[in-house]
């Protein structure tokens, strides 16, 4: 069997997942939904089929991938505020070893992105 806590912690986002859409029908699109799996901490699960369970979480883990942002100096690199410097590592895109400010560091952050930061504008 997978380890546990990687195979609850996708379960878990599976059912948030589905549940964005809508809590109320989520179960009804759900592979498990026969399980009982809304409220498995309070039923007798002795004949419970947990190999199963496994099989459909890790099936729609696989499908749907756990999103993998870019490390801070990679985003700050890509809008010019840094220059990064990598050293290779085998076919990856190699760690980052240097950051150096651009000339953009010294300018204002523009005003699209300050406010998906939730950055407020400075006074005068």
């Amino acid at each position: 069997m997978a380890d546990f806590v990687q195979t609850m912690k996708k379960w878990k986002r599976m059912c948030n997942a589905m549940c964005q859409d809508n809590e109320y029908t989520a179960c009804d699109k759900c592979d498990l939904r026969y399980f009982g799996c809304p409220a498995i901490y309070e039923k007798e699960c002795d004949n419970a089929d947990w190999d199963r369970v496994e099989k459909v979480v890790v099936a729609w883990a696989a499908e749907h991938p756990e999103p993998v942002y870019p490390m801070w100096c990679e985003w700050l690199a890509d809008k010019g505020v840094v220059d990064v410097a990598r050293m290779p590592v085998d076919y990856s895109g190699g760690i980052v070893t240097e950051i150096k400010p651009s000339g953009k560091m010294y300018e204002p952050i523009p005003a699209d992105i300050a406010q998906k930061l939730g950055i407020e504008p400075k006074e005068g």
